[in-house]
C-alpha cells in the first residue's frame, strides 16, 4: 500500500518514522514539495494522493471533490490536532479514516504562547529595538508575575499554558463550554463567564478549535469587552479572529498588543496586521521545535500501521 507524505518537515531529520512505515510494507512517496499550507488548492493536491492509499498531512485542505477523485483513499493521518481543514463528513461518507496526533503538539504550542507573554510582559522588542539604536533607556515593565492570563478554551494546549503559566506566578482564568470542577486545583485555574474573562485578563488566550460556533468569535464585541491594555494572543486558527478589528483594537489604543501565528491562507505575505506596531507575527511556527516534529512524525506514521493493522489508538481517531 502507498503513503503519500504531504506534511512538510517530514524528512531530513529522524528516519524512525520512514522506517516505522517502509517496515511495515507501506510504499512511501515524498509529495511535499513545495507551498502546501492552508489553501492549497485541489489541483495541486489530487496528481501527489490520486493513487495513495493513506496520506501523511499537513494542514492543506481535503474537500469533499478530493475525497471523491482519490477511489484508492482510506486513510488520512493528520499530523497535529487541527482537523477542520478537512472535510469529515466527506470522509464517514466514502469510508475514509482520519486520525490525528492528539497528546504531541500542545506543549510546543503552550510553549510559544508563553514566550509571546513574556515578550510583551517583559517589553523585549522595544528594549532590543534601543539598544540596536545605541540608546541605553532602563524602564520598568509589567511583567508576568501577578498578572492575569484568560484562557477562551481549555483543552490540551489551553491546559499545557496554564502548566507553565502558573509556574511564572500568574492568575489563570478560564473559559470553556464544558468546565470540569477538579480542573481548578489540578491546573491552579479559576472558570469564568466570557465577558468576565475578558475585562479581567491582562493576556487573552484564543485556544479554541475551528468551529461554526467559533468562526468570528474574536471580533469587533469581543475585543472592545476585553481590558485596556491587554494584549490578545492567537496561535489557534486565523478564522476565529478578525484582523480587521485586532488592528482597529490594536492602533487605537484599547489593546496594548497582540500576537498573530495563524493566517488564512498559508503562507501569508500579506495580512492587514503587517506593519502595525505592537503586534508580534509568527509564520505559523508554534509547533516548530524539533523534538515535537519529530514526536509527531512518529505518531502519524504509528497512526498509519496501527489502523491498517486494525488497532488505532481510538483517543487518536476522529472517524469513522
Amino acid at each position: 500500500m502507498k503513503v503519500a507524505i504531504l506534511a512538510r518537515n517530514f524528512f531530513g531529520q529522524d528516519d524512525g518514522p520512514l522506517q516505522l512505515l517502509q517496515r511495515a510494507g507501506f510504499e512511501v512517496t515524498d509529495q511535499s514539495a513545495g507551498e502546501l499550507g492552508i489553501g492549497a488548492g485541489a489541483e495541486v493536491l489530487l496528481p501527489r494522493i490520486q493513487d495513495a492509499d493513506a496520506v501523511i498531512s499537513g494542514l492543506e485542505s481535503y474537500s469533499a471533490a478530493l475525497l471523491e477523485a482519490c477511489p484508492a483513499l482510506k486513510l488520512i493521518s493528520r499530523r497535529g490536532i487541527g482537523y477542520d481543514t478537512v472535510d469529515v463528513a466527506a470522509c464517514r461518507r466514502l469510508g475514509i479514516g482520519l486520525v490525528r496526533t492528539l497528546g504531541q503538539v500542545e506543549g510546543a504550542v503552550a510553549e510559544h504562547i508563553l514566550a509571546c507573554i513574556l515578550f510583551f510582559a517583559r517589553d523585549l522588542q522595544r528594549e532590543n529595538a534601543e539598544m540596536h539604536r545605541g540608546v541605553w533607556h532602563r524602564q520598568m515593565s509589567m511583567g508576568a508575575k501577578g498578572r492575569t492570563v484568560g484562557l477562551v478554551g481549555f483543552g490540551g494546549i489551553g491546559r499545557e499554558v496554564a502548566l507553565r503559566a502558573k509556574a511564572f506566578g500568574m492568575n489563570i482564568l478560564y473559559y470553556c463550554r464544558h468546565p470540569r470542577p477538579e480542573w481548578e486545583e489540578a491546573f491552579g485555574v479559576r472558570y469564568v463567564p466570557l465577558r468576565e474573562l475578558y475585562a479581567g485578563s491582562d493576556f487573552v488566550c484564543a485556544c479554541v478549535p475551528l468551529t461554526a460556533e467559533t468562526e468570528g468569535m474574536f471580533g469587533e464585541t469581543a475585543f472592545a469587552q476585553m481590558k485596556p491594555g491587554s494584549i490578545f494572543i492567537n496561535a489557534a486558527r486565523s478564522p476565529v479572529m478578525d484582523p480587521l478589528a485586532l488592528k482597529a483594537a490594536v492602533e487605537r489604543g484599547h489593546l496594548g498588543g497582540a500576537a498573530v501565528d495563524v493566517f488564512p491562507h498559508e503562507p501569508c505575505t500579506d495580512s492587514p496586521l503587517m506593519g502595525v506596531k505592537n503586534i508580534l507575527l509568527t509564520p505559523h511556527s508554534a509547533p516548530f521545535t524539533r523534538e515535537n516534529f519529530t514526536r509527531m512524525n512518529l505518531a502519524a506514521a504509528k497512526n498509519v500501521v496501527d489502523y491498517f493493522a486494525g488497532a488505532p489508538d481510538p483517543k487518536c481517531v476522529i472517524c469513522p
